[in-house]
């Protein structure tokens, strides 16, 4: 998929990869809309400064998409500004990384609202726009095919985002629509960084199982994987071992592995089942 002169709408746009990948995008020649909660006021200057050409445009819009209405509109007014998109990348998502019995119900329920009912209220805000031979793009997680310790809320929201994205795919390649679905692993970031001193030992030392990258690292096989036709996008060596792993092992074997990794990591830290800290983004 060529991107000069596409029109790139990204959720999630106002930091970490979503920011990371409008910018590369922009340097690609892309008009560029970004989509966040907030938007700090070097955001958009940072996705300008990026671009090949002055007349590409970018646009910053203010939107939950945990509110169906709000991402309509916002997604509405970009249609309006600089034309419908030709791909859009869905990348807000929030996680909370506690065991189950500390997690309140209020924290799942807003984990699960903001990363699964907010990729089908992109979907859906998308859809009337979209053409033939345009992309929808959702950002799971390696959470959603190996979901872990501390990851209740977070590893069934993105796996239910993973789920989506295949039916979705089904019914929409008639139309010409193609549809991707992103699962990296723990990706460096500023709030991933934040997350690692508060989420639970046994999170930590899974997480480490899988991997991470680096922010510039995972957006660069992110979007070459994104703009290429393969349904599923797994960015960094270890994590797509891992995902073998998940696949190939008896599910008895990944479950013992698992288990020795946390109760090394209980037995390390003396942590019981502790995990502070609510809901944060990706």
């Amino acid at each position: 998929m060529e991107v000069d002169d596409r029109r790139i709408y990204v959720t999630g746009g106002g930091s970490g990869i979503g920011l990371r990948l409008a910018e590369m995008l922009a340097a690609r020649g892309a008009h560029v809309a970004l989509f966040d909660l907030r938007l700090a006021d070097d955001v958009l200057h940072r996705v300008e400064a990026a671009r090949i050409r002055s007349e590409r445009r970018v646009r910053g819009y203010l939107a939950d998409v945990a509110d169906a209405a709000a991402v309509a509109e916002a997604f509405r007014r970009a249609a309006e500004e600089i034309g419908p998109p030709d791909l859009v990348f869905n990348s807000a998502g929030i996680s909370c990384p506690r065991a189950f019995a500390d997690l309140s119900q209020e924290d799942f329920e807003r984990v699960v609202r903001v990363n699964l009912f907010g990729s089908r209220n992109v979907a859906a805000a998308a859809l009337p726009l979209l053409r033939p031979g345009s992309k929808l793009v959702f950002v799971a997680s390696m959470a959603a095919v190996a979901p872990g310790y501390g990851y209740t809320a977070y590893g069934s929201s993105k796996a239910g985002v993973f789920a989506f994205a295949e039916a979705l795919r089904s019914e929409l390649a008639p139309r010409g629509i193609d549809v991707a679905v992103v699962c990296p692993p723990e990706v460096a970031t500023p709030l991933v960084a934040w997350s690692r001193t508060v989420r639970p030992a046994p999170t930590e030392r899974l997480t480490r199982f899988a991997g991470s990258l680096g922010l510039d690292e995972a957006c660069q096989a992110i979007l070459a994987g994104i703009l290429g036709r393969n349904f599923l996008v797994i960015p960094g060596r270890r994590a797509n071992f891992a995902y073998l792993l998940s696949r190939l092992l008896p599910k008895r074997l990944a479950h013992a592995i698992s288990d020795r990794i946390v109760a090394g990591a209980l037995a390390d830290s003396g942590e019981s089942q502790r995990g502070p800290g609510g809901p944060t983004p990706d």
